[in-house]
């Protein structure tokens, strides 16, 4: 964020530094290899300044620090910025400068590096006249801040009480002590606020919030994102196995070390979308899920958090005739207490449409790599195309759609250029086929992408309607064959009750999913 303008409104986290890593002031590998890590998981919704600002959050609180209040929205720059990091070497009024410019004040930018290195250190590698190599330079030798691993005031204490080994405050070349120029520029007065555990902990929420929303005055971040003790997930409507098919996974919470009961009972709840029962018009369907599971440390926000995981995952076959129209859960932990019910507020989950499907189970996808050494002319890894065959599921009715096509978008690409965005035409395929083709007809598109993430907008314009399926991902097609049902003695079947009917699931327990499911 070192090159934000607050008068201007330019620069900051925007993930310019893509294409600033030829810069001395950005040397070393460290953000060559982290700007390789998040390559793969830039989208549509999250670009590549928001998994940057993420990082921040996650690498504070997997060192002990304090949770870093998270904002989504950074827009993404595709060149390089302006020069003006500040550097070990520079003057303390060059330094302020470069502060003031980005917004903060000379107490802001003293908590900042404060807070920067309460881990970590200098390489041998990077400044080796400051941390001189060893015996085998290849290996760096690293000069840490302060003794501690962890995210402490400790860089601190040891600064003011004369103990620091920290070699941007002691060394004898004093044009680099850096730390020094900036700690002692208002006489120690901002670092002697942050000698105790909890200022320095809370100083450094603060200025750490303050430092991942350094953004464009163009960019509107969303609300501070919270943790959902109920979140439900991986909603999708398709054609799977010869079945119309719905799945959801609905995630609940809770404390650290606490136990589930073992008892405890989940189940989906959803309505028809045509016929007599109509928007729950009568009776409503149910399942209990397929299977769970208990997830410990699913990330260091969420530990430090204090909170586990577990989610529970649903398949369920879909009356054809009938679709389903929305859904939601009840929770009985069968100790005694309340049955709770998770219905987005009282409306229910809603699935918007059912005319136009994604179908990933008869989609494929095939790589293509280059050479090695052939990459545009350079050596080292090949360059790779990735093929896709998509396949989309349309409705039948009276009319046949107009036109069936879809909006693609992919960022995560090599090399940081432009997102490619494309439309593709998807066409009656009658070359396949399925057992719920009376209901719906198969269309597919194929596409070459060059990148890791490609996801789709699924678009059907019927009788002037475009009904619409957002942001479908091909990341991990399920091209698993098809398993034939297996017979009821090899499986297990549960009956229950629901609006005066009885509900019979037939369950694999091999594969752990439900085969068949009926009204009886």
């Amino acid at each position: 964020m070192a090159t934000h303008d607050a008068s201007a409104g330019t620069g900051g986290i925007d993930g310019s530094l893509a294409f600033e890593l030829d810069r001395a002031e950005n040397f070393g590998i460290a953000f060559n290899q982290t700007l390789a890590d998040y390559l793969t998981f830039s989208n549509k919704y999250v670009s590549r300044s928001d998994l940057i600002a993420l990082g921040a959050v996650f690498a504070t609180s997997s060192c002990g620090g304090p949770i870093i209040p998270f904002q989504g929205g950074r827009v993404d720059a595709y060149t390089a910025g302006p020069l003006g990091v500040p550097e070990p070497q520079n003057d303390i009024s060059i330094i302020m400068d470069r502060f003031s410019k980005a917004g903060f004040s000379q107490s802001e930018m003293i908590t900042l590096v404060a807070c920067g290195h309460t881990v970590g250190g200098v390489r041998s590698t990077d400044f080796p006249d400051l941390v001189p190599p060893g015996i085998n330079p290849a290996i760096p030798v690293i000069a840490t801040f302060d003794p501690t691993a962890q995210f402490d005031h400790a860089v601190i204490q040891h600064y003011l009480d004369g103990s620091t080994t920290n070699p941007l405050v002691v060394h004898f070349n004093k044009t680099m002590t850096s730390d020094l120029k900036i700690f002692s520029s208002d006489g120690n007065a901002t670092v002697s606020g942050l000698a105790t555990a909890e200022g320095f902990a809370n100083s450094c929420k603060s200025i750490f919030a303050r430092m991942i929303n350094s953004v464009p005055s163009s960019v509107q971040l969303t609300d501070p994102i919270e943790l959902l003790p109920a979140k439900v997930s991986g909603v999708q409507l398709t054609i799977e196995r010869d079945a119309l098919v719905f799945k959801a996974t609905l995630r609940l919470s809770q404390p650290l070390n606490s136990t589930n009961s073992g008892n405890r009972v989940v189940t989906m709840y959803w309505c028809d979308r045509y016929g007599n029962g109509k928007d729950c018009n009568g009776a409503t369907h149910s399942a209990l899920p397929a299977n769970k599971l208990d997830e410990q440390n699913i990330s260091p926000v969420t530990q430090a958090l204090g909170f586990s995981f577990t989610t529970y995952n649903f398949v369920v076959p879909i009356d054809k005739s009938a679709s389903i129209s929305k859904f939601w859960f009840s929770i009985d932990a069968k100790d005694g207490s309340e049955v709770v019910t998770e219905d987005n507020g009282g409306t229910g989950y809603q699935l918007e449409q059912d005319q136009v499907l994604f179908v990933p189970t008869l989609s494929r996808s095939a790589l293509k790599q280059a050479p090695l050494g052939r990459r545009g002319g350079e050596t080292g890894a090949g360059n790779f195309t990735r093929t896709y065959q998509l396949v989309a599921a349309v409705r039948n009715g009276q009319s046949s759609p107009s036109r069936v096509y879809a909006d693609t978008y992919e960022s995560a690409i090599n090399g940081f250029p432009q997102p490619l965005a494309s439309t593709i035409d998807f066409q009656l395929n009658s070359s396949l086929s399925s057992t719920v083709e009376g209901s719906y007809s198969l269309y597919s598109a194929s596409i070459e992408d060059s990148g890791y993430y490609l996801t789709l907008d699924l678009h059907a314009i019927i009788d002037g309607t475009t009904y619409t399926e957002d942001f479908r991902q091909t990341a991990v097609l399920d091209n698993t064959p098809y398993v034939a049902p297996v017979s009821v003695t090899s499986g297990a079947a549960v009956l229950f009750k629901s609006s005066g009917l009885w509900r019979v699931i037939v369950m694999n327990l091999t594969m752990m999913g439900i085969l068949w499911t009926e009204w009886v």
